[in-house]
C-alpha cells in the first residue's frame, strides 16, 4: 500500500483511503494527536482512530487484507 502525503494534516493512498491528522485539547489543555481513517466507500466521516500514523496505516492495510482473503 503505497501512502501519498497531500499536505501536513493528510495522507491518501491507491484505494482511495485517507488519515487526517488532528490536534486536540484535552480536559487539561494538553494537545493530543489523533489520526482519523476514513476508508473509501464509507459514509461515516471516519472508519478510526488511532494516536499514531503508523497504527493508522496498518488499520486501513489490515481492512484491505481482510477483504482480499
Amino acid at each position: 500500500m503505497y501512502w501519498n502525503k497531500i499536505h501536513a494534516d493528510y495522507w491518501c493512498n491507491e484505494f482511495g483511503d485517507e488519515i487526517h491528522r488532528y490536534e486536540i485539547l484535552d480536559d487539561e489543555d494538553q494537545c493530543l494527536v489523533e489520526y482519523h481513517t476514513h476508508r473509501a466507500g464509507e459514509h461515516l466521516p471516519w472508519s478510526g482512530k488511532t494516536y499514531t500514523l503508523d497504527e493508522a496505516q496498518r488499520q486501513l492495510q489490515h481492512s484491505h487484507d481482510a477483504l482480499m482473503a
